[in-house]
């Protein structure tokens, strides 16, 4: 008897136990759905979840963000989470509102496990989800990489839920926002005697007395490489017009030959006499003698100057002051692609999500493009002109900071004339994102 109330004991506190091992995941948890489409080019799908926990069950609330038609398409739905060992199971139970151009079917459900990583600075989930087959649509799948957000009510997901008037289900409604962890810097060691050997000093005066100074800094090169940048954008925009023909406005004088003398009449007396006129003034070699021009010369057609090709761009080696001066020790993770058609790409940089501080370099073929560049919502746009010899196109994403909440997150748009891509990427102290731009072969 005694037996079978022990196990009846341990078998009633087994749950409580390992619910109290298992982390709070209760919150708001924000980050995005990867898959690729049917032509295998990698999509980015925005996604939010709430987590509630009451007596034990958890509940909670999804957004996920489609784009079509040039616009964004959010839908929130429920979903139900379990603890399976080390794994958390979320399966969907259906959409509570949408704004889809074609509505959803009921019988399509998604299912994620995830594992949970926990650092010093914030809670990660991540792992793989995956569609049913239904008679109508094939399974879809791929992976999912979630953060827990320390200020949940600025969320899209929890302004959604306090306009449906869901916020009060929430377990963690009532919870402080928690600050941003930040990382404290060790104070400054304290200055230790100057200790001055008089050989030493000697040798370190001479040496800073035949110190060859720097014929540049650095700094001007980089505002003088910044300006060309500018000019060269600027020139690229400009239409370009034939100049018109120089038209010759100068007086022209020809030679004046010398005249012989005229011969003297002979002089009469004249019964009266009269004052004799003044004799005509003498025409010297040196007067010039006025000749009309002759006329001008019939205009010819002037043929069309050709529009001057752009020069390309000054694009400098990665170094500690350009950016990317650990290149050669990170791997460069290449999974997006796509075609382009004209010899010259807008490129604009954005912040991916929240502006946290995050800082980025851009190589292009190797060579520095964007610098050690912000990522706000401001943009930061360059043109790029790709000569008839060029294929393709390499671009690559250095992060240079990981901002406040890690990874280095960006969205890249590339204009190719009258067509627009947008590319999310990723990139920590140890991966870079790379892109490839291939050149569309007319057919």
């Amino acid at each position: 008897m005694k037996r079978l109330t022990l196990l009846f004991i341990l078998c009633w506190l087994a749950p409580q136990i390992l619910s109290a091992q298992q982390p709070d995941i209760t919150g708001v948890w924000y980050g995005e759905l990867l898959m690729n489409d049917t032509a295998g080019n990698p999509v980015h799908l925005p996604y939010e979840i709430a987590v509630s926990e009451e007596k034990g069950k958890f509940t909670g609330y999804s957004r996920i963000v489609f784009q079509a038609n040039g616009k964004e398409e959010p839908g929130i739905q429920n979903i139900e989470l379990k603890w399976k060992g080390k794994e958390i199971v979320m399966e969907d139970e259906g959409f509570i509102e949408h704004q889809f151009s074609i509505n959803p079917s009921r019988r399509v459900k998604k299912t994620m496990i995830v594992t949970l990583r926990e650092t010093d600075r914030e809670m990660i989930m991540e792992g793989t989800w995956s569609t049913n087959r239904t008679r109508y649509y094939i399974p879809a799948k791929g992976t999912v990489v979630l953060r827990r957000k320390l200020d949940f009510k600025k969320s899209e997901l929890f302004k959604s839920l306090d306009t449906l008037k869901l916020v009060t289900k929430l377990s963690f409604k009532d919870r402080p926002e928690l600050p941003p962890v930040t990382a404290m810097a060790p104070p400054p060691p304290a200055p230790e005697p100057d200790l001055i050997i008089p050989a030493l000093a000697k040798m370190n005066a001479q040496r800073e007395a035949t110190a060859i100074p720097e014929k540049v800094p650095a700094a001007r090169i980089t505002a003088m490489n910044a300006r060309k940048k500018a000019q060269f954008d600027a020139l690229a925009r400009v239409p370009m017009k034939p100049a018109p023909a120089p038209v010759v406005t100068a007086a022209v004088t020809a030679p004046v030959k010398k005249d012989p003398p005229a011969p003297q009449p002979e002089r009469k007396p004249a019964p009266q006499p009269k004052p004799a006129p003044p004799p005509p003034a003498k025409r010297t070699e040196a007067e010039p003698v006025a000749v009309q021009p002759p006329p001008p010369p019939e205009k010819k057609p002037v043929p069309a100057a050709p529009r001057p090709v752009p020069p390309p761009l000054e694009l400098a080696a990665p170094s500690a002051v350009k950016g990317a001066a650990e290149i050669d020790k990170r791997i460069t993770r290449t999974d997006q692609s796509f075609y382009f058609q004209s010899d010259s790409l807008v490129l604009t940089l954005y912040d991916n999500g929240e502006v946290d501080g995050d800082t980025v370099t851009v190589l292009m073929n190797g060579s520095v493009l964007f610098s050690k560049a912000g990522l706000d919502i401001k943009p930061n746009t360059k043109t790029i002109y790709i000569t008839p010899t060029m294929d393709s196109v390499k671009l690559v994403m250095y992060a240079e900071s990981l901002g406040e909440i890690p990874p280095n997150t960006g969205l890249l748009i590339v204009n190719d004339g009258d067509k627009r891509y947008e590319v999310r990427f990723s990139a920590d102290l140890k991966t870079n994102a790379g892109i490839v731009l291939r050149r569309k072969k007319e057919e």
